[in-house]
């Protein structure tokens, strides 16, 4: 099984610094305009973003994420664009 990672980022989005709302819409519109397949890769440091607002809006819309804690404070996220 290949990882997200293994595909380079088709864009990054630093969300570092931003509370809910403000992080899912950032991820939301970086994501409208990336192809189907192409990954997004997400920095952030607001851990109920990077938990729960991100993977649950990841889950309903069926876009595959990988979730890495970088530091105690920061998170790597890679989502890629499905149909």
């Amino acid at each position: 099984m290949t990882s997200l990672g293994d595909k380079p980022p088709a864009q990054s989005v630093d969300i570092r610094g931003k509370m809910c709302p403000y992080t899912l819409i950032e991820t939301r519109d970086s994501l409208k305009g990336l192809s189907t397949g192409q990954v997004l890769e997400v920095v952030c440091d607001y851990e109920p973003a990077a938990k729960n607002t991100i993977p649950n809006f990841c889950q309903k819309k069926g876009y595959p994420m990988e979730i890495s804690q970088e530091s105690d404070s920061l998170w790597k996220i890679l989502i890629e664009k499905a149909d």
